[in-house]
């Protein structure tokens, strides 16, 4: 579920902004989507 982008990091120097960076945006994408799945079963969207 984590793909490595050896092409955006080719340097696993730093670990802490790739994994910040790629957590940061997989949970935005999670949540959004989670709450679009419930906007719309909600019927407000």
């Amino acid at each position: 579920m984590k793909p490595q982008d050896s092409d955006s990091k080719p340097g696993p120097n730093q670990p802490d902004s790739g994994i910040t960076l790629e957590t940061i945006i997989s949970v935005g994408v999670v949540g959004w989507l989670a709450i679009g799945m419930v906007l719309m079963g909600l019927g407000i969207w």
